[in-house]
């Protein structure tokens, strides 16, 4: 097998190794995709021993992605286009191309994970039901989360790693909101400095501004989700059209 053409991405001062596998193909099952994305890191993991690979898949065309296994397209495609050069590189820049971000669809996917990270603590009989549910139903659940509590996210679940993906989320999308596209953590702190202390995971801090910043995304949703044209989750692709990248 010939050695796959990857390429790193997002915070240049990231304790994991975020990278993209580009292939031919996407594979048709999730468990082709994950077996895929394992043996593709397998074959690289000599050049981060000290590093935990999180790998994705891509299929890219004239210079843009038009497929991927984890994220949205649209997201993932720019970002590998503006964190290029945070990373050493043992390829070219893969994206030519910026597309067009759906902040809709941001949106709901944000408000997805973020509930998939409360499923473990008190909340989860209420977040299972949500996830199940319509835009609706996952907004009323979101603004009754107080993550002012001292909850657990789960046994085995690292409290400040959540906490900082979650921070990462938020930022994201208050940027977005107003066509800032941010991918980093120093970007994001640069801009809601109120979220730095999450996103760099500092110890014995209280969560009362992700709390503020978790309430102020509901109501950003809230306003968003009046004038979509789809409250469920779709790609990027269906929705889109490839001629409007740039």
């Amino acid at each position: 097998m010939k050695p796959p053409i990857y390429q790193i991405f997002g915070s240049e001062n990231s304790l994991d190794v975020d990278l993209v596998f580009f292939i031919e193909k996407m594979p048709e099952t999730i468990l082709e995709k994950l077996a895929l994305s394992k043996q593709l890191s397998q074959s690289i993991i000599s050049f981060f021993p000290e590093k935990e690979i999180n790998a994705n898949l891509a299929v890219s065309q004239n210079g843009h992605l038009i497929e991927v296994y984890k994220g949205t397209t649209d997201e993932l495609n720019n970002a590998l286009f503006y964190t290029y050069d945070f990373h050493s590189q043992k390829q070219e820049n893969q994206i030519a191309k910026l597309l067009i971000r759906d902040v809709d669809l941001k949106f709901l996917r944000s408000t997805r994970m973020i509930l998939s990270f409360a499923s473990k603590t008190e909340y989860r009989v209420l977040v299972k039901d949500a996830l199940k549910g319509n835009l609706s139903e996952k907004m009323n659940v979101l603004q009754n989360l107080d993550l002012t509590k001292n909850i657990s996210f789960g046994k085995g679940k690292n409290n400040h790693d959540i906490i900082k993906s979650i921070a990462f989320q938020l930022g994201q999308c208050m940027a977005l909101q107003d066509n800032k596209e941010l991918y980093t953590k120093n970007q994001i702190a640069d801009c809601f400095p109120e979220l730095r202390k999450y996103l760099f995971r500092e110890e014995n801090v209280n969560l009362n501004d992700l709390q503020k910043g978790l309430l102020h995304f509901v109501e950003l949703l809230k306003i968003r989700s009046l004038n979509m044209r789809n409250t469920s989750e779709y790609k990027y692709e269906d929705e889109n059209d490839f001629v409007y990248a740039k």
